[in-house]
């Protein structure tokens, strides 16, 4: 899968987070849970995982697990149960090898790109956390669109390193106008989650950029989704420090 094509899937999937943002929390829970769903079929091939299915199961139940623990939360920070998400997809990642052994020499790929994917799949509740969160709600909406536009910048030009800087610039510049036309948020605010979202694109790009591409769609498409989700424990952070 070439980069203009992963940066497309991640735009369309910040665009799922923004829209869904904006409509309210249980739209949001619904298009983080599609993420998942779509990441966890997608992530042992780009992982090179041996036991594709159970590995997706495990990937897709954790980041199910997270946004349960998120919905039911009844007080601030909804975030603290997200870690018993992620403690289940350790030991889930470690259990299913000892039942679903991998081929020989494998074993340790296996279990830590399955802990690592669900890892992933789990920072996704951090959006729901976010849009929770009393006064940080129209944060998502803004790292949505942040997140947008960093993914397009990230391919503009055939140099990695101006990509990066064009990442950055626009990442800050759309949410600094996302800040202005959400007051809730203020221009300083919006400018920090715009930071925060195109700097997970930047590093997640070059990380890419250092791997042979995707062999298959889906691994394709769950690289591309990979830093969404991953960009929410970011906008989170920012949440809880606007509005304590």
């Amino acid at each position: 899968m070439i980069p203009t094509t992963r940066a497309t899937i991640t735009a369309l999937a910040a665009a799922v987070i923004a829209g869904t943002g904006f409509l309210g929390t249980r739209y949001l829970a619904l298009g983080i849970f599609a993420l998942v769903v779509v990441l966890a079929w997608g992530w042992p091939h780009l992982a090179h995982i041996s036991r594709t299915t159970v590995s997706s199961f495990v990937v897709a139940g954790g980041g199910a697990l997270a946004l349960v623990a998120v919905i039911l939360g009844r007080s601030e920070p909804y975030l603290r149960y997200m870690v018993i998400a992620v403690a289940a997809v350790t030991l889930a990642a470690l259990a299913s090898e000892i039942f679903f052994a991998s081929e020989r020499g494998h074993a340790v790929t296996s279990v830590s790109g399955t802990a690592a994917g669900g890892a992933i799949a789990t920072s996704g509740a951090a959006w729901l956390a976010a849009n929770r969160t009393v006064g940080a709600d129209d944060l998502v909406v803004a790292g949505g669109v942040a997140l947008a536009v960093a993914a397009v910048a990230a391919v503009l030009t055939a140099n990695a390193n101006i990509n990066a800087v064009l990442t950055i610039v626009l990442g800050v510049a759309v949410g600094l106008g996302m800040g202005y036309l959400l007051p809730s948020i203020g221009w300083w605010g919006g400018a920090l989650v715009g930071l925060a979202c195109a700097v997970t694109v930047v590093l997640t790009n070059e990380l890419y950029r250092r791997e042979p591409r995707p062999r298959t769609v889906m691994a394709g498409i769950a690289s591309g989704i990979t830093p969404v989700l991953v960009s929410g424990i970011l906008v989170y952070l920012a949440g809880r420090l606007l509005v304590g």
